[in-house]
């Protein structure tokens, strides 16, 4: 097993550190050329498999490993506000995604430092206490220095990173790190931990595009097989656009055993892919990168291994990030940017046709002129709705709400599944 490493001890914080020199103009045009003969490649299907995966699509897929608690659903409505990053913690902080641990409480990870990009950038963790509805204290647990000592390369800064728990109880983080360039230079890396993140394993490197194995990133939690595979969607940002859902075998000692990605069928123009099981299939939702500036979705009738062309919907995107879930009732719901331009807003909406329509909710956030962005939403056991956002590009915020509390808000009573 990879060796472990305390992030208890971690400081909750570090100065800034000068940005690296930009990279030789050489040097980023080989990195473009590079970009187009990936995307050819794997732009089509599969881009590698291990003989140690199961073969084909799987039977089932879930949203959590967590089951819900056999207690019916709360009448009352409840809706209640936290943070969970103090204030002035860090000077921003970016892109939070929630899972729900094995005992039943909340974690969440984002990233913060003195600005998204920037050397001092840094991952954090944070737990819900149910009981007291306080959040714990921010703990760190990846810097660029501590990257780069795990992964035995120059790194030049940390982003997008995603928490999640397998079927045996380890926690796994996936995130993805720069050597070289911008954001479409990046690489996915992967650390797990065997006890609730209080230590983590090496974090390791995973080569899932051919060549210089660029331009992979993360931002949604996984679906879970039946078959102990997870799929985590995933989405490619170099000379073209596209999503795809990379399914991983997860082994017991903290490592990967291998890998399938799968991409959507023509799938330029849309990345950061949200993914919810259906009855046959999945649904997924997917930022608008293009033009058309409308959020999109994408249908899977064989358990999100294979997909439908991404079709522009009625809801409007700013090329922003959104999230959905599907609620006890069947429903879906969706947090995302209501605005063809800027994240001035945070709104909820509702589909009970697995995304083909949806039906306006309450806005949590309007401000403008600011930003309230990249939400994450789960449901805990109880039945009660977790969103996280960025607040502002200043901290991360957390609401909690029960289905009653949205319903009174979108003006009366759901519309039947």
């Amino acid at each position: 097993m990879p060796p472990l490493r305390d992030t208890t001890g971690l400081a909750p914080d570090a100065p800034a550190a000068p940005m690296d020199a930009p990279s030789p103009a050489p040097l980023r045009r080989g990195v473009r050329v590079a970009g187009i003969v990936i995307a050819l490649l794997t732009a089509i299907g599969v881009a590698s498999q291990s003989p140690s995966l199961p073969r084909g699509a799987p039977t089932q897929i879930t949203a959590s490993i967590v089951p819900p608690a056999p207690v019916p659903a709360e009448r009352g409505a409840v809706f209640r506000e936290s943070w969970v990053s103090p204030a002035g913690f860090t000077a921003s902080a970016h892109s939070s995604v929630t899972c729900v641990l094995p005992d039943g409480r909340l974690m969440v990870v984002w990233f913060g430092g003195s600005r998204e990009g920037a050397a001092d950038v840094a991952l954090f963790t944070a737990t819900l206490d149910a009981t007291t509805g306080t959040w714990s204290p921010p703990a760190k647990i990846m810097d660029r220095e501590q990257a780069q000592r795990d992964l035995g390369r120059p790194i030049r800064k940390v982003g997008n990173a995603v928490i999640f728990p397998d079927r045996d109880g380890t926690l796994w983080l996936v995130y993805v790190t720069v050597t070289v360039g911008g954001w479409s230079g990046s690489a996915l890396n992967v650390a797990s931990s065997r006890d609730l993140g209080r230590t983590w394993t090496t974090g390791r490197r995973l080569t899932v595009n051919p060549f210089f194995n660029l331009s992979s990133l993360v931002r949604n939690k996984p679906v879970y097989a039946a078959d102990g595979r997870i799929g985590l969607p995933v989405y490619f940002e170099m000379a073209t656009t596209y999503a795809q859902m990379l399914w991983l075998a997860p082994m017991a000692d903290g490592r990967v055993a291998g890998f399938e990605m799968h991409s959507l069928l023509d799938p330029k123009g849309v990345i950061q892919p949200a993914v919810v099981p259906t009855a046959t299939g999945a649904v997924m939702a997917l930022r608008d990168h293009g033009p058309q500036r409308r959020l999109h979705t994408a249908q899977s009738d064989d358990h999100a291994w294979t997909w439908s062309a991404p079709v522009a919907g009625e809801l409007p995107n700013p090329d922003a990030a959104a999230d959905m879930i599907r609620l006890r009732d069947g429903r879906l719901l969706l947090a995302y940017n209501h605005a063809a331009a800027g994240r001035a807003n945070l709104r909820l909406a509702t589909s009970s046709d697995d995304g083909r329509t949806w039906r306006p909710g309450p806005m949590v956030e309007e401000e403008a002129g600011r930003e309230f962005s990249y939400p994450s939403l789960i449901e805990d056991p109880r039945g009660r709705v977790h969103l996280t956002y960025t607040w502002k590009r200043e901290r991360i915020k957390h609401v909690e709400f029960t289905a009653v509390w949205l319903d009174e808000k979108s003006g009366g009573a759901p519309a039947q599944p």
